[in-house]
């Protein structure tokens, strides 16, 4: 079973990282933010073991647990680091290269305390995300329309995202060479904020059911 769930876990760190490529590949930042989601949809629809995924419905509805978590964060930094590994060896990382530096550069310049709270205004976002796309028929405008805006919105904002740091540094590390010191404290920061804002935004949903009753979840 956890094999199966890193292998999960491997697929949505690669829709996430080719949803980064794509807000990369687009010059203009407003536009590019518009089709990042491309990559959260792959996750709904086709995986689920995406680590700001299982942050929130572990305490909103108990489904996931630390095992879980860990497993979505290795497979999805395996995933994120297949993809820029891949790109790196084609065209299109001179595609992307101007655009990626500055971003990349930002986060590893960031402090400990920055990283950490525009980790957990992210995981606000992604978290509402995944519990409206939760409570929706796959597929359907609602689930859609939610999804977008919320991560159109984060992506917008700049805030930090564990499995997009994952890929965007290791994309910045081929293309670039950075210090693994750096990178390690981007890693460290950005993961205690997702993981404090999606436990935070899953636990305040369990108890007050702020978007009406998920499946497998009972007021406390």
């Amino acid at each position: 079973m956890m094999k199966e769930k890193l292998f999960s876990g491997v697929m949505a760190g690669a829709y996430i990282a080719l949803g980064a490529m794509t807000y990369l590949s687009v010059p203009n930042s407003t536009v590019g933010a518009l089709f990042f989601a491309a990559g959260i949809f792959l996750v709904f629809n086709f995986s689920n073991m995406l680590f700001t995924r299982v942050c929130p419905l572990s305490a909103a509805t108990g489904e996931y647990g630390m095992k879980d978590m860990a497993a979505a964060w290795i497979g999805n930094g395996l995933g994120a680091g297949i993809v820029a590994t891949a790109a790196h060896f084609c065209r299109f990382e001179g595609k992307i290269a101007e655009k990626l530096a500055p971003v990349a550069e930002g986060k590893l310049a960031d402090g400990p305390l920055s990283l950490f709270v525009m980790g957990v205004f992210c995981a606000v976002f992604v978290s509402y995300a995944v519990l409206l796309g939760k409570k929706h028929k796959s597929g359907s405008f609602a689930q859609i329309f939610y999804v977008w805006l919320l991560i159109t919105a984060f992506v917008f904002g700049g805030y930090d995202h564990i499995v997009a740091n994952m890929y965007y540094l290791a994309a910045y590390s081929w293309a670039f060479g950075a210090d693994w010191l750096m990178i390690c404290k981007v890693l460290f920061f950005v993961t205690a904020g997702n993981v404090a804002g999606g436990l935070l935004i899953g636990f305040l949903e369990k108890k007050y059911m702020v978007t009406e009753k998920l499946p497998g979840m009972t007021k406390m």
